[in-house]
């Protein structure tokens, strides 16, 4: 624990201005843990983050948003961490909430249409509510709160074999103007929540195989969308796109191995409840980290999220180059001298690149093209520095 309070010293001290800032939050509940379908939900915690998440915040950041990412998985996936993580959350009137749930559920019961959250766990004096989730983040006072849970409405069936068609890339992530503007029509022409769940009451929740490894059904219609088809329309909404995901989920004809068979009473429907409206985008901000650390479980995870605030800092265009640089300068003991950082690709991992720490601090503080940097992993040597680094980056397409 000390070595990583010796680091977070130092990232801290790095940013002393206390500027007001808008912060989208995500807090992602992924249980890989289970043996049956571990490897699925491992595979779409990275892929998510890779597909969606790091595109939107790379879009946003433009516009003046941090990011203050909470990853909870394995055995950090309790319903003691969620109920501490969500009923702690502190937000401004601008700012945007992102729940998302990969993992077991079963229904409520007389209760609500939306799940029970297992949370890797079996108590059911445990389980949490997606809508008790959801709930509470609306009083939060965001702009935008959007809680998603994929999981099993019903019961825990063993995951299906279907192969939609996704585009793999082992190389550098590239955004196009399209798709930038599509998620921030997406995430910034809207105010107000909505909340969505993978499966019906009595129905499960179906994985897939796709080109970049095993994920769930709903999570690769939802990337499908943001990467391949939002891009095309000149004014994409929730609403739309959720008929779409759902349109293509509950479709019982599948294509499996490549042949397309019928899986009677397979059928797996999203629902949802749409409570935006279309307003005007925030202001446009410089982004500055928050003044505040999020409630995690762990140090380790506090400095991955603050390591997260701060190369996305020192990446941004928006932000002062010489202010960047002082910044760099503050930080700089927190990594070891050695330290060689490796630029890892979208899909798999792939080493695209490496770089000594120096060289790579320069360049993403000077770089045009790039939008953001987002830390994949690191690990700490005896002496409290980072001492490896794997970081993804996101760059605009020429």
């Amino acid at each position: 624990m000390k070595k990583y309070s010796i680091i977070l010293m130092l990232l801290f001290a790095a940013f002393t201005a206390q500027v007001e800032a808008k912060t989208i939050h995500w807090l992602t509940f992924i249980d890989t843990t289970d043996p049956n379908v571990g490897e699925v939900d491992q595979n779409t915690r990275k892929i998510l983050y890779a597909r969606w998440i790091d595109l939107v915040n790379a879009s946003l950041k433009d516009q003046g948003y941090s990011v203050n990412p909470i990853d909870i998985y394995g055995s950090k996936t309790t319903p003691k961490n969620c109920k501490d993580i969500v009923n702690d959350l502190d937000c401004s009137s601008d700012d945007i909430v992102v729940f998302y749930y990969v993992g077991h559920g079963t229904e409520n019961s007389g209760t609500s249409k939306y799940p029970l959250m297992l949370m890797a766990q079996s108590d059911v004096n445990k389980f949490v509510p997606l809508s008790w989730v959801h709930s509470t983040l609306k009083k939060k006072g965001a702009r935008l709160t959007i809680t998603i849970g994929m999981c099993c409405n019903a019961r825990q069936g063993a995951p299906g074999r279907i192969a939609p068609s996704f585009n793999v890339n082992y190389g550098n992530t590239y955004v196009d103007q399209d798709m930038s503007e599509s998620i921030k029509k997406m995430f910034l022409n809207y105010k107000g929540d909505i909340i969505i769940t993978s499966a019906s009451p009595a129905e499960s929740s179906w994985a897939c195989d796709s080109n970049i490894g095993p994920t769930d059904f709903f999570t690769l219609n939802l990337l499908i969308q943001f990467n391949n088809i939002l891009p095309d329309k000149s004014d994409p909404d929730w609403e739309s796109m959720m008929k779409e995901i759902k349109a293509s989920v509950s479709e019982d004809v599948r294509t499996c191995e490549g042949i397309q068979r019928r899986f009677p009473g397979t059928t797996q429907t999203p629902i949802w409840d749409n409570n935006l409206s279309r307003v005007d985008r925030p202001k446009q901000t410089t982004p500055a980290p928050p003044s505040t650390t999020p409630s995690t479980p762990n140090d380790k995870t506090i400095m991955k999220t603050e390591l997260d605030r701060v190369l996305s800092y020192i990446s941004s265009s928006n932000v002062d180059e010489t202010q960047r640089i002082s910044a760099i300068e503050k930080i700089k003991p927190a990594f070891a001298d050695n330290l060689t950082v490796r630029i890892m690709s979208q899909d798999g991992n792939v080493v695209v690149d490496r770089e000594d720490i120096t060289r790579f601090l320069g360049r993403i503080s000077t770089s045009s093209l790039l939008m953001n940097v987002s830390v994949v992993d690191f690990n700490v040597n005896q002496n409290g520095q980072i001492s490896s680094l794997r970081v993804r980056e996101v760059y605009k397409k020429k």
